[in-house]
């Protein structure tokens, strides 16, 4: 699972230059933020499946964060 995060980041390494918003529509702007939002989630999810041990507290955080 943290490979699939490391070449997450490395593809979306060009959504976070910020030298290159100039020009972009409002549509790659949207697009750029589902994209990061889902690898947010992903790399949170990921943070909290590693973990050994599990609450009833954490088990909720990972049931939210399949929705």
């Amino acid at each position: 699972m943290q490979r699939v995060i490391r070449i997450l980041a490395a593809i979306c390494t060009p959504i976070l230059d910020c030298s290159q918003d100039a020009g972009t529509t409002v549509a790659e702007t949207a697009s750029d933020e589902i994209v990061m939002g889902a690898v947010q989630a992903l790399c949170e999810f990921s943070l909290l499946v590693s973990q050994q041990n599990h609450s009833d507290l954490s088990l909720a955080v990972l049931d939210d964060a399949l929705k």
